[in-house]
């Protein structure tokens, strides 16, 4: 049985497939793999709305270092 997080991943999957994103992934460059890493990270805050902000600011942090990292 798939859990929660299983199915949400596969609901990004298929939002990244469509022409509108992928066409804006492709133009802007964007990397997948790191736009699913970041989307682990707020999936892994989901559980507690008290984390909300924290996930954010994960979800940020992670973006921002993987982008200084590789520029």
């Amino acid at each position: 049985m798939k859990s929660l997080n299983d199915s949400l991943r596969e609901e990004l999957n298929a939002i990244l497939k469509e022409d509108e994103f992928s066409n804006l992934i492709e133009k802007e460059k964007l990397d997948l793999n790191t736009l699913k890493k970041a989307f682990d990270i707020l999936l892994k805050f989901k559980s507690n709305p008290d984390l909300k902000d924290k996930a954010r600011g994960e979800f940020e942090n992670y973006l921002i270092n993987h982008l200084k990292i590789n520029n």
